[in-house]
């Protein structure tokens, strides 16, 4: 399957930007990925999963789409999935999905990684990481709205 390589290469990169020690996988079993025999992969069903209490936060979480499993879910289940994952388990998030799920996952905040029109098959690639979700833009910084040195001068 042309995925699992993806994904192999994709984690051996994850891995050298920061260490991948804990592993979430919902919709298809990646505990036998084999490049990597040091993260521990944890496996959950749907239904498992959105029946889940918080326990704990994951470095990774894979969520395959694409999956048999996850492919009659409608919108509203992958939805709750994703956003569950995202906020709570996974410090960083990855989708294996068909090109119909863009919508869905472009309004999850999810950036692309893999170009759709750069292959054949129907599958995109997006991940979702928090410390690269939202840069910081130069005006918020105390330069331009704390300036304590200003407070005797002017008036507000």
């Amino acid at each position: 399957m042309a995925e699992q390589n993806v994904i192999t290469s994709m984690l051996d990169d994850f891995a050298q930007e920061q260490p991948i020690h804990t592993a979430i996988c919902i919709g298809q079993d990646l505990t036998q990925v084999q490049c990597h025999q040091s993260i521990l992969w944890h496996h959950f069903s749907v239904s498992a999963f959105l029946n889940l209490p918080f326990q704990q936060r994951y470095d990774m979480g894979v969520v395959m789409l694409d999956s048999s499993e996850m492919q009659d879910l409608d919108t509203q289940k992958m939805s709750q999935i994703l956003v569950k994952l995202r906020d709570l388990f996974a410090k960083r998030l990855v989708v294996v999905s068909r090109l119909q799920d863009e919508k869905l996952l472009r309004a999850l905040g999810f950036t692309q990684l893999i170009d759709k029109t750069t292959h054949e098959a129907d599958f995109a690639l997006w991940q979702f990481n928090i410390l690269t979700y939202k840069h910081v833009p130069d005006w918020f910084n105390s330069k331009f709205w704390a300036n304590p040195e200003n407070w005797d001068k002017f008036r507000w």
